[in-house]
């Protein structure tokens, strides 16, 4: 299998280095503009190929890790060349623009969350015997691209899917009190301009509530509230994420809620999640095409232990 990265920041880089624990990919492809400057920096990494951004493309798959400016050109250039590709970025407007799209399968938002929480998401599903709600909380981000997309999304007005049309809600409200696994436990998360909402109404259209919030310092939310940019603070990229997925329904005739969660470090989930949508890609050939989330790719018990194997757990709260 041949694998081409095309953005090499934080996420690009941790995943280059699980495609290249993995027996089944025997070239790893880095795309970038400056192709003497890598290859000087990997020091001749094995199974590595570093090319220009004008090269031909040849890949079995594609990793899209590029900020969202640039998303639409490296797109463009392997749907052409007709070969499936894995984007994880988080960007409302791209992931909206995307969302439904046909012809050559695009996996969207294969992030930590949108990504992770659509595979635990659909999971929720299967334990349900329908489900009425479905609402999701993340906390943390990986390198500089993360950060500066979080600090836009917090200061943006916000989507809830509610009963059948879209709701839009002022960026720093609906305050609640959200518990992650250890060791993040519980933080206040507030509204903001997330793409979860939109990939889990595509996958999951017939949900009659979606929600998504995130964790928010005071100095970040008091100037979102008022529209001026964070205050600035240290921030340590590529640090821990936590992410809960709630669902509520029913189980025969009665009520039922079920919570799951995970923690891991950002960069890390990101690239097993994608190596994972990558492989399913592959194998499943024609039988998927058109814009998918991370959720639609295959079943959530196919996509929970592949991440499994990859070192990502994901862990479900209360009664078993």
């Amino acid at each position: 299998m041949i694998v081409e990265v095309s953005g090499l920041g934080v996420i690009g880089r941790r995943l280059h280095t699980e495609l290249l624990a993995s027996n089944d990919v025997e070239l790893v492809r880095l795309r970038t503009r400056r192709p003497d400057a890598v290859s000087a920096q990997l020091g001749g990494a094995p199974r590595t190929e570093v090319v220009g951004a004008d090269e031909p493309v040849r890949a079995d798959w594609a990793a899209l890790t590029v900020e969202a400016a640039a998303h639409r050109d490296a797109l463009a250039r392997y749907r052409s060349a007709r070969v499936p590709v894995v984007s994880c970025c988080d960007d409302a407007a791209v992931i909206d623009g995307l969302l439904g799209g046909v012809g050559t399968p695009v996996v969207v938002g294969a992030a930590f969350s949108p990504g992770l929480t659509d595979v635990m998401a659909s999971h929720t599903l299967t334990l349900l015997d329908e489900v009425d709600e479905l609402h999701v909380a993340r906390h943390g981000a990986a390198g500089s691209a993360c950060v500066a997309a979080r600090a836009r999304a917090i200061r943006q007005p916000a989507r809830d899917w509610r009963d059948g049309e879209w709701v839009e809600r002022p960026p720093g409200s609906g305050r609640e009190l959200c518990f992650f696994p250890e060791p993040v436990r519980g933080l206040d998360a507030y509204r903001a301009n997330l793409s979860e909402v939109a990939t889990l109404h595509a996958a999951h259209p017939g949900v009659a509530r979606l929600s998504n919030r995130i964790t928010m310092r005071r100095r970040e939310r008091l100037p979102a509230a008022v529209g001026l940019p964070a205050v600035p603070a240290p921030n340590n990229p590529a640090s821990l994420g936590a992410a809960v997925v709630e669902a509520r329904g029913r189980v025969g005739a009665g009520s039922e809620s079920v919570l799951l969660g995970v923690v891991d470090r950002v960069d890390g989930a990101t690239a097993a999640l994608m190596a994972s949508c990558g492989n399913q890609l592959v194998a499943r050939g024609d039988q998927l095409t058109g814009t998918l989330t991370a959720g639609q790719v295959a079943p959530s018990v196919v996509m929970l232990a592949a991440l499994a194997e990859r070192g990502v757990s994901v862990a479900r709260f209360g009664p078993q």
